[in-house]
């Protein structure tokens, strides 16, 4: 929203200049099962049971759009929320999702907490999130995303 509280109204091609200044990453499946929390089996049984075609070349590995991503996790408008985000907007989509496991490393006044406590949270939406499978996966903010680096550059700097 601009200043007066009206939405700014875009253009087809204004998305289009914005959406070439900054395109979408294309993800193989390494980088799936790392955003996923999954193997790589469990990532080509989501990809048949969904559907999920591959937006890389024929012949090639298996490349996919962030944005095809984004819309099978559940995002309403990933293209506009790409486009017209802020680098740290696109940077908390392109990140890795954040498992229950993590939530509980990253607030230790809920670590203790029953993964059910979390699972409720989402379904209710005080946390977003959404199941894949029998896990659930939670999009990150940008102050998870600095507090979670910070604490495994201090787990690696232990070792």
């Amino acid at each position: 929203m601009n200043d007066t509280g009206q939405e700014q109204r875009y253009t087809t091609s204004d998305l289009a200049r914005k959406f070439d200044a900054c395109p979408t990453p294309l993800l193989a499946n390494a980088d799936l099962q790392k955003r996923w929390h999954c193997s790589r089996s469990t990532i080509d049984r989501i990809r048949k049971r969904h559907v999920l075609r591959s937006d890389g070349p024929k012949g090639g590995h298996p490349l996919f759009d962030l944005l095809t991503l984004l819309k099978f996790e559940g995002m309403p408008d990933p293209l506009r929320a790409w486009v017209l985000g802020t680098d740290e907007d696109r940077q908390v989509l392109a990140a890795d999702l954040l498992s229950i496991e993590d939530l509980k490393v990253l607030d230790r006044t809920l670590g203790g907490h029953h993964a059910e406590t979390f699972r409720r949270r989402a379904r209710n939406g005080k946390r977003p999130g959404f199941r894949l499978g029998k896990r659930w996966l939670f999009r990150p903010t940008i102050e998870d995303l600095a507090r979670l680096n910070a604490l495994r550059q201090a787990s690696q700097e232990a070792q």
